[in-house]
């Protein structure tokens, strides 16, 4: 950005080019809060089609109402009125349910991503859909503060991307057109149009780490530290991340790395330590992340203790992420910690496959008199298999107890990653059972 172009609306020719990215989606779902940066985001969006001459029944708006402030449901009437004006649908998305004391802020930003996913799958069927935000390039100036301020690597300096996938929605894309803009001219962009805008309270209330923090931009900016130097750098961390992506490509190569059917990881440790001490970092990191599930990431500072102990210590173990890691002289293994599981009982539809722990995508096919769930292994029921796997490896038991199992009416009925189908009743024989490791 030159200087010319501080506090000046966005033209249309640099919306063009922001929204160049746009154009390989066939259904556009913009996430509409009210907020000048968002609203900004909807005018602009709506422009560019019509320029580009591309159907309103490709564009789609959502406000999620949190349900947290007295005014949200007004300001939900308030952009689906903007969006009638526009031409363009709306639906609000409520977030049903009691809320935590503490917490909200992350929990508030889960279930907004889940009902926009939601919404999407709904809008866009099987055609490729993206998920627009109006994040800006102040607010990646402030996650790199954030980061920096705990001390983070490549990784979390590498900060806001312009587009990745979701969670738990690889079809789905989440993408940031307006990162590289500031959000001054956004406001100018609806200021020129004669729109107004809803104020979140929230913006001003410095109990939240990111107002402490907007404040903190503002002082560093009398000293010369740029919300666009700060931006820079997560730029230039992200290319560093990518480049030690390749690196650890490279390196996983040689470890004789060994997924066992989804079960556990297993690698080669002296060939781990030979390499990089960051690059030991990520790939421990990712099998970590690979492994626990739907756990959350351990912290680098956990990650650096661990790859010390595996260079120090003959024998070696921790929990973390949601992942148990066992090393001995020969190997490295790492897999699912079992205790964590409480709760992923999931009641199964025949010929509907769901994801689980984000590990494995199960389901059966057939017809069934009783409900079919799955659920964890467990100890109790490991054990009372025995060990008798036909023309499998027993795997470590620790490992077995996380892996998905199915049950009816209480009784075990398959461990498809085991081999294992201990069906005896006459009502679930002819049921097929399939639980297939997501891809590493």
């Amino acid at each position: 950005m030159t200087a010319g172009q501080a506090h000046q609306p966005v033209s249309a020719e640099e919306a063009d080019q922001a929204f160049a990215c746009l154009e390989r989606f066939e259904t556009l779902l913009l996430a509409v809060s009210g907020g000048p940066d968002s609203l900004a985001l909807l005018y602009l969006v709506a422009e560019w089609a019509k320029r580009k001459g591309l159907p309103t029944e490709r564009l789609f708006a959502a406000t999620v109402d949190h349900q947290l402030r007295n005014f949200s449901e007004m300001e939900a009437r308030f952009v689906a009125e903007r969006c009638a004006e526009l031409g363009l649908l709306h639906s609000t998305l409520r977030w049903i349910g009691p809320k935590p004391f503490s917490g909200v802020a992350e929990l508030a930003r889960t279930n907004r991503y889940r009902l926009l996913c939601e919404n999407a799958r709904a809008i866009g069927g099987s055609g490729r859909t993206a998920i627009l935000t109006a994040h800006t390039l102040d607010d990646q100036a402030e996650t790199v503060l954030m980061r920096l301020k705990r001390g983070s690597g490549v990784e979390g300096l590498a900060s806001i991307p312009m587009e990745r996938a979701l969670a738990d929605a690889s079809d789905i894309r989440l993408v940031r057109p307006l990162l590289a803009i500031e959000k001054s001219r956004l406001i100018a962009t609806l200021e020129v149009r004669g729109q107004t805008w809803c104020e979140d309270p929230t913006n001003s209330d410095v109990s939240y780490e990111r107002v402490r923090v907007r404040r903190l931009m503002e002082n560093l900016k009398q000293s010369g530290v740029t919300a666009e130097a700060l931006a820079r750098t997560a730029r230039r961390m992200s290319d560093a991340r990518d480049g030690l992506a390749y690196a650890v490509a490279q390196f996983k190569a040689s470890l004789q790395l060994n997924w066992n059917g989804g079960i556990y990881a297993s690698l080669d440790r002296a060939a781990y330590n030979a390499g990089p001490r960051i690059v030991r970092q990520m790939v421990l990191a990712d099998l970590i992340a690979k492994s626990g599930g739907a756990s959350a990431a351990p912290e680098l500072l956990e990650i650096e203790s661990l790859v010390g102990r595996l260079e120090a210590e003959t024998e070696s173990g921790a929990t973390l992420g949601g992942a148990m890691i066992r090393a001995n002289a020969r190997s490295v293994r790492i897999w699912r910690e079992a205790g964590r599981l409480d709760g992923r009982a999931v009641a199964l539809t025949p010929g509907t496959p769901i994801i689980w722990d984000a590990r494995f995508r199960v389901g059966y096919t057939g017809n069934a008199d009783s409900a079919i769930t799955v659920a964890p292994l467990g100890r109790t029921q490991y054990e009372a298999i025995g060990g008798d796997f036909p023309g499998r490896l027993r795997p470590p038991a620790g490992a077995a107890y996380g892996l998905p199992a199915f049950f009816a009416r209480g009784a075990l009925l398959a461990v498809p990653s085991l081999g294992i189908e201990p069906v005896t009743s006459a009502d679930f024989k002819g049921l097929h059972f399939t639980c297939d490791p997501i891809d590493r």
